[in-house]
């Protein structure tokens, strides 16, 4: 196996250096584990990492990290954002980031099993895209705010981890910084899981349920795929990871009857405190903290 998975690399960084249409390069990670699908590989040009629209030569560049993980951009069929409402947005350049799974929708085409392996290699590559792509814009000068929503703002707190804090702010909304071990072990094992209004009460999935009939196997596939990578990212515990980190640059909303990810825990509030970030709460559910970031920028509150 080891032999085979240094071929593999071996094979995909020659078609990267003797092919400039797909202009590609291997992935982070490539680790000693059963690939048994087509792991992603990010292109050299960053501009291919995201979908841009606006003015180019727009002093700021807003960075948009969407839910997920998903297998397209709700942007990219939808052409819309709820960020669209922040009372600046169609002066900015806006730069919606694709995830791994919408740049490679091979992914779902493992054929043996989904593993934690695999979807860390992906997760790793999908904060490396939120890196390059805000290194390609401070690197021109730019202005950078990024708004991250649910998945896109679970990825901010890795991207501040594993790369330097370049963006001039960060808006993260509907997101977490240790999410509840429990939640995180039932997506390790492909269940999703929801919380009660009160945002702290967990409902255990039913593990025992057989499958729904009506629902093939690629379903089936795309679900476990996106459970792993939530559960992969789920494990780290940001409040420790980030202890060293200055956070001055960042705002935080988060929904009190939040039912996808829960409410922040007295730990996290107390860290983002301790930071000196500032915490705005929603009582709208899961879209709830866009909608409060939103308004609080429109009176002034949040000045970005």
């Amino acid at each position: 196996m080891k032999n085979y998975v240094i071929t593999l690399a071996l094979i995909t960084l020659l078609g990267s250096c003797n092919s400039q249409e797909k202009n590609e390069v291997i992935p982070l990670a490539v680790k000693e584990t059963n690939f048994n699908y087509e792991p992603t590989v990010l292109a050299q040009d960053t501009t291919k990492l995201f979908i841009g629209e606006g003015d180019i030569n727009s002093d700021t560049v807003l960075i948009i990290a969407e839910g997920g993980p998903h297998n397209q951009l709700y942007f990219d069929f939808s052409g819309r954002t709820v960020w669209s409402a922040l009372p600046d947005f169609f002066s900015y350049y806006r730069a919606h980031i694709h995830q791994a799974n919408t740049l490679n929708p091979t992914i779902y085409h493992w054929k043996n099993e989904f593993t934690e392996e695999m979807a860390e290699l992906e997760v790793n590559n999908e904060v490396e895209i939120l890196n390059r792509t805000i290194k390609y814009f401070k690197d021109r000068n730019k202005k950078v705010i990024v708004a991250g929503t649910s998945w896109g703002a679970m990825m901010i707190p890795y991207h501040l981890t594993t790369s330097e804090n370049q963006a001039d702010k960060y808006l993260i909304s509907a997101g977490r910084l240790d999410p509840a071990p429990l939640q995180v072990k039932y997506h390790l094992k492909g269940y999703n899981s929801k919380y009660l209004e009160d945002g702290k009460t967990l409902i255990f999935p039913d593990t025992t349920r057989v499958r729904n009939p009506n629902r093939g196997e690629y379903y089936h596939k795309i679900s476990r795929v996106k459970q792993f990578m939530k559960g992969v990212l789920g494990k780290h515990k940001f409040t420790e990871e980030l202890a060293d980190m200055d956070l001055s640059n960042v705002i935080f909303a988060y929904a009190t009857n939040d039912p996808q990810i829960g409410a922040l825990t007295e730990n996290e509030i107390k860290f983002l405190k301790s930071k000196g970030v500032p915490i705005y709460t929603s009582d709208g559910g899961h879209a709830g903290p866009d909608r409060r970031i939103i308004e609080l920028v429109k009176d002034g509150t949040i000045k970005l």
